[in-house]
Formats: C-alpha cells, sequence, structure tokens
C-alpha cells in the first residue's frame, strides 16, 4: 500500500486557472464522475473574503463548467459542489484503481493530487494516461504505508463524532472550526487527525478487499 503525491497543470480545467488569477487556494475533498466524460468535485476554496464573489463567477465562466453549487462556512471560505462536464485528466484519476485523498491547488496553476494506491503498476499506468494526453506530471512523493497503522483512542472517538456530525455529509452538517471547539484544538490539528482517519477507513477498506480476493 502507497500514499502518491503527483503534481500536475491541467489545460483549461478551472482547478489550474483560478488560482493564477486570484489569491485563493482550492481543495477537492471528493470527486466522483459525472455523465461519460466529467467529474463532480466537492470542494473548499480559502482566501480574502472579498475576492469569493468574483472567483465564482470566473468559475461559472470556465466552459467546461456546468453546475457550481456553494455556500460560504466562514468568513473566506467556501465550500461546494463544482460539476465539470468535460474532464479528461480528472477522469484518468477516477477511472484508475486508486483512492483520491485530495487535489489542492498550487503556485504557477498547478494541482497536487494524493492518491492511495495498492502498487506502483497503477501508478505507471496513471502516468502514461497523462503523457498521451500531453501533460507534465510529477511525482512528488511516494510513500509506504504500514497496513498495521491504527488510530489512537481519541483519533478514533474524533473522526467517529465528525461522521455523526455530519461533517463529511454534502452540505456540511458542522463545521471543522466547530468541531475543533468540541475538542479543544486548532482547526489545523483536527484537519490532520481527520485525514489520517479517513486513510486509516481506505486503508481498512483495501485489506478486506484482498482477503476476498
Amino acid at each position: 500500500m502507497m500514499e502518491a503525491v503527483v503534481s500536475l497543470k491541467i489545460p483549461q480545467n478551472w482547478m489550474s486557472e483560478i488560482p493564477e488569477k486570484h489569491p485563493v487556494t482550492i481543495k477537492v475533498i471528493n470527486r466522483v464522475p459525472y455523465s461519460e466524460k466529467g467529474v463532480r468535485d466537492l470542494v473548499e476554496i480559502a482566501g480574502p473574503e472579498d475576492v469569493m464573489e468574483e472567483v465564482l463567477t470566473d468559475i461559472k465562466k470556465n466552459p467546461l463548467v456546468s453546475k457550481v453549487d456553494t455556500t460560504m462556512t466562514d468568513k473566506g471560505k467556501i465550500v461546494g459542489a463544482v460539476t465539470t462536464s468535460r474532464c479528461d485528466i480528472c477522469r484518468i484519476l477516477t477511472d484508475a484503481d486508486v483512492f483520491l485523498v485530495s487535489a489542492e491547488s498550487r503556485g504557477g496553476g498547478k494541482v497536487d493530487w494524493t492518491i492511495i494506491l495498492t502498487d506502483k503498476d497503477v501508478l505507471k499506468t496513471i502516468f502514461d494516461h497523462l503523457k498521451n494526453k500531453s501533460v507534465e506530471a510529477e511525482l512528488v512523493k511516494l510513500t509506504k504505508i504500514d497496513d498495521k497503522e491504527t488510530l489512537t483512542e481519541r483519533q478514533d472517538k474524533i473522526t467517529h463524532v465528525a461522521f455523526e456530525r455530519g461533517y463529511f455529509d454534502y452540505p456540511k452538517r458542522i463545521s471543522l472550526r466547530e468541531l475543533a471547539r468540541m475538542f479543544d484544538v486548532s482547526p489545523s490539528t483536527l484537519s490532520e487527525i481527520l485525514r489520517k482517519g479517513q486513510r486509516k477507513i481506505v486503508l481498512d477498506y483495501f485489506k478486506k478487499q484482498r482477503q476476498t480476493i
């Protein structure tokens, strides 16, 4: 089991273009296929509050974006769904045998994919597809994950409460900041705990899949 970070720039993709025009960061929390060639992303957009309306306007102007459904959760933070009617590069990921942990915008219009995969052959297939689409991609990091990795009792409890309170729902029924106050931790600390919780769930899923083959 491995976790890989792949950096790439997707042509005509709103997630690559918007951070070049506005001082915002974009993070994909979840991605599912849409129609035959598109994807539907659950995203978090963070940046100065006074640019958010313009950011949403520019996203909607992208010719490949068919629907935008968002809400302001905190000052300078938007959560919502963005549906792209066609994104061949995005579909390479959703159609591969991997789990998307996150996709996050970086400088220079690049997007970092963090994915969990079972073996390097899957990663090679992804890079071959990207090359065929003339997309330059860089493997930033490849880390082996220990199947025995476990959560502490407190981490497990926080992840469970987050699920019960609707943090993983769309739209969210509770914000990261509200959860952080409940457990008296910073939002950044809570975000890391939840990331580890999600990764452990994915690892357990893969482990069960191997046992049934």
